[in-house]
């Protein structure tokens, strides 16, 4: 792995590393089709050039690392879109498109992260859980779209294990948990990439609890994001990662990691829109954030500490690129 270990020797100097941005809504911005079960990943089957595509203006936009768009590629999520076939397929595609792109575009050291997560990984007591408490209100349709092929546990580490065995053997330099939903969840998808034996890096969302005053972990989990770090921090993992979180939250988030944590930080946060589908898409939505605003929090978080920056949904090409300038002037 000596690419890898070539950018923690970055990291370890203490250099800023800038991760992309958004997948999905950038592949949809390039007009490049979402679906309920898969999400950005039909993308691989559909507009494999576009993919390519969107990492060559990554790269060119600045970025160190590239990620995979596989976060929603597991088998339980093509099985239901009908592409069960063609899930080492569109896996090793997924990988073999970021690789042309750094080919074809990089002039300098680029590293590829292989997306695991565990977008549409839902067992019965979940499900039910989520209905319980109101969580699904709003979002029936799409939800229970991707609901009616309900799994166990074992059918979901089975998936996500298939999973990256196939990112690992085409190639990735490392692996990066991006898990969002329950604890039992996110906790599996650790265990995945903790097993595959490739270097990985652990992403965590989390949210502020109004009623609580406090930061919790996930989407709208009841858990401390406290409590969650003292829970995963052992599976392992080189960088921790806050991700697909507002980026006021982030801000909130940071000192809380440290407390917890010694090692590397990474942010990469979105921008306040939820388009993981069509029926949840709003065409025009204006960003919450500015690029000139972006970069303002990029600064502060670059000059408390954290290294590695980056963006989710919406943080598209333009802001990658700015957040490139100011890091490199800085």
């Amino acid at each position: 792995m000596p690419a890898y270990r070539d950018l923690l020797k970055r990291i370890d100097q203490g250099k800023n590393i800038i991760l992309d941005g958004a997948i999905g809504t950038q592949l949809q911005a390039m007009e490049a089709p979402n679906n309920p079960y898969c999400w950005a990943a039909m993308a691989n089957h559909t507009h494999p050039y576009t993919v390519r595509k969107m990492h060559e203006d990554y790269i060119k936009a600045g970025a160190d690392i590239i990620t995979t768009n596989t976060y929603s590629a597991a088998r339980h999520n093509y099985e239901p879109a009908g592409l069960a076939d063609l899930v080492y397929e569109l896996n090793l595609r997924a990988v073999v498109l970021a690789q042309e792109a750094r080919e074809r575009t990089a002039k300098k050291p680029v590293y590829i992260a292989g997306s695991v997560s565990n977008f549409g990984a839902w067992t019965e007591e979940i499900y039910d859980a989520w209905m319980d408490t109101g969580r699904l209100r709003g979002r029936n349709t799409d939800f229970g779209m991707r609901m009616q092929g309900v799994m166990t546990e074992q059918q979901i580490r089975r998936n996500l294990d298939e999973q990256v065995k196939i990112l690992v053997k085409a190639g990735v330099d490392f692996l990066i948990a991006e898990a969002t939903g329950e604890f039992q969840q996110r906790k599996w998808v650790f265990e995945a990439v903790a097993a595959s034996g490739l270097p990985f890096w652990a992403g965590y969302k989390c949210h502020w609890d109004e009623k609580r005053q406090a930061i919790l972990s996930g989407y709208e989990s009841d858990m401390l994001l406290e409590d969650e770090l003292e829970a995963l921090l052992p599976i392992g993992g080189d960088v921790v990662c806050l991700f697909h979180s507002d980026m006021d939250d982030t801000t909130r988030v940071i000192p809380i990691v440290k407390a917890k944590w010694s090692g590397p930080i990474c942010v990469y946060p979105e921008a306040g829109r939820r388009d993981y589908v069509h029926a949840l898409a709003a065409p025009g939505e204006t960003n919450k954030y500015s690029v000139e605003e972006w970069v303002q929090f990029a600064r502060n978080w670059a000059t408390g500490g954290v290294q590695i920056i980056g963006g989710c949904c919406r943080i598209g090409v333009e802001y990658i690129e700015a957040l490139g300038n100011a890091l490199c002037r800085s």
